[in-house]
């Protein structure tokens, strides 16, 4: 039985590395899952510092952007540019530790991709499974911008981080009469009281 387990584990290994290495948007992903699970999250230092650090992988990968506009639909068509740039401020801060902590509870779980396939507007969904107990399904959403791939959506078990957004801060802002400063001071609330989940060690 173990050596059958090992001789999976191999294959499984081998099929990764092998996609990786001929799609660039699988690499993409894949190096950065790796940094950010094994080499940011896992390390033995305080969770202020592994922030620090997670906090700069994890806004250089994402098309901040794209996402805001999403998120926002009509809202975005009806601020100005200081008003969106206070919101992406505020919607990064939180969304970067919301992501942390969610992360931070697979300190050391291996990422096996599946491939890439097509997705609207000429995007890529990068199929992947968090070998946790039970496994976690996560698709990353790509888009190639200047040259380079930028994450669009996460989608963790069918649920998609963008889709959520939008439809929580619709909802919100519906009850505030379109009030965007009023969605930005909360979100900065949630990020000065922003508490981490503990971990298990």
């Amino acid at each position: 039985m173990k050596k059958l387990a090992a001789i999976i584990c191999g294959i499984l290994f081998l099929t990764q590395s092998a996609i990786s290495a001929t799609d660039p948007a699988i690499d993409f992903v894949h190096n950065l899952a790796d940094e950010i699970i094994t080499d940011v999250l896992a390390a033995k230092k305080p969770m202020s510092e592994k922030l620090d650090v997670f906090r700069g992988k994890f806004q250089n990968a994402l098309d901040l952007r794209y996402i805001g506009q999403f998120v926002l639909g009509v809202y975005w068509r009806k601020s100005d540019e200081n008003m969106r740039d206070e919101f992406l401020d505020a919607f990064m801060e939180f969304t970067t530790k919301s992501w942390a902590d969610k992360f931070n509870m697979y300190q050391g779980q291996k990422i096996v991709f599946n491939g890439a396939r097509n997705a609207q507007k000429g995007q890529l969904f990068v199929d992947s499974v968090i070998q946790n107990n039970p496994p976690v399904e996560v698709v990353w959403r790509i888009r190639e911008k200047d040259g380079t791939y930028k994450i669009v959506d996460i989608i963790v078990e069918g649920v998609s981080m963008a889709m959520s957004y939008r439809n929580e801060y619709a909802a919100f802002l519906q009850t505030h009469n379109g009030d965007l400063y009023k969605l930005i001071d909360t979100l900065k609330s949630k990020s000065k009281e922003f508490k981490f989940t503990e971990v298990q060690k």
